[in-house]
């Protein structure tokens, strides 16, 4: 009866903490730096114009009070920070007057959004967000998108040696194609190549004992708080990270990497000593490791982890 007291006490101390970190870094708290809560928010109200623009028929001069908005950020945010909201804001901006002269419309305010882009220009800026032409994948050079979904399974034998740091910084590259709640991107990734320091993170993670040893390069995916604000967000970190993370696995994959994800099923206690012996900050929180490598041998011993039935879990709602 005692030790199941005691867990009730765990359950109330755990989420108590994860209040306090979520209401003391979200976007809405005034203790969270302003820039940084300025970065996320250009992020998410820009995408809102993406979103827009990205219609077969868009309102004719949707989203004015949104622009002004954005505009406003814009001149009180330290670019020094990240360029990436001017650029992001400067391309929807484009595609917005791009949308209005294929209209043949004119209006007050599109001069007045002409001049601010020509403004961001001087500054030297240059847009990347707005629109693109995309189209499903058919498949490429012969490759199986099915055979490799169902190929990737978790490594747990690697070849001694660290990645290639431009190898690494390719996976997170293709990682980032994951998507991202209004763009936000509030998804870090923390390397580790020290096995000194792998050994202390791995040992503190707790699922890893057999394989540790042969782990010399660990990847650490975090979600940072600011970029969520409102109790209602209070969980979508996790869900961001997590997507994120199925990205970096599968890119692991496609470039012939051997990858095992490790659970961070831990309490606050740990998580801040993760925290502390990775220097990771305090705004960010911990989603899942990734042991990554060469696996030891071509075709490697996984546990086959045989899957529940789809019928058992599918769920078909007809109309």
């Amino acid at each position: 009866m005692m030790d199941k007291t005691w867990k009730l006490m765990f359950f109330f101390s755990e989420f108590f903490r994860d209040m306090y970190t979520f209401i003391r870094h979200n976007g809405y708290s005034p203790l969270a730096s302003r820039n940084k809560k300025l970065f996320y928010k250009i992020l998410i109200e820009t995408h809102t114009v993406e979103k827009g623009l990205s219609l077969k028929e868009p309102k004719p001069l949707f989203g004015k009070d949104k622009i002004n908005g954005i505009i406003h950020m814009l001149n009180e945010y330290d670019r020094t920070y990240s360029s990436l909201p001017l650029e992001m804001a400067l391309g929807a901006f484009q595609g917005y007057l791009d949308l209005h002269r294929t209209l043949g419309l004119s209006d007050d305010f599109l001069f007045y959004l002409d001049a601010y882009v020509e403004h961001l220009k001087r500054d030297g800026t240059s847009g990347n967000g707005g629109t693109k032409r995309a189209a499903p994948w058919l498949g490429n050079g012969g490759l199986d998108a099915k055979a490799f979904l169902e190929s990737r399974s978790s490594c747990r034998m690697f070849q001694p040696g660290k990645l290639d740091s431009r190898l690494l910084t390719s996976l997170v590259e293709l990682a980032q194609s994951a998507p991202s709640q209004c763009n936000r991107q509030s998804s870090r990734v923390h390397v580790y190549q020290d096995r000194a320091v792998i050994a202390q993170l791995l040992e503190l993670q707790g699922g890893s004992r057999g394989f540790a040893h042969s782990v010399d390069n660990l990847f650490v995916v975090t979600s940072e708080v600011t970029a969520w604000g409102g109790a209602g967000q209070r969980n979508q970190l996790y869900v961001d990270g997590a997507l994120f993370s199925m990205g970096l696995l599968l890119a692991c994959h496609a470039n012939g990497l051997g990858a095992c994800p490790l659970n961070l099923a831990i309490l606050n206690t740990v998580e801040k000593k993760i925290c502390s012996v990775g220097g990771i900050e305090a705004s960010e929180r911990l989603i899942m490791m990734i042991a990554v490598g060469k696996p030891l041998e071509s075709h490697f011993r996984a546990a086959r982890s045989p899957r529940r039935l789809t019928a058992e879990i599918l769920q078909l709602h007809g109309g």
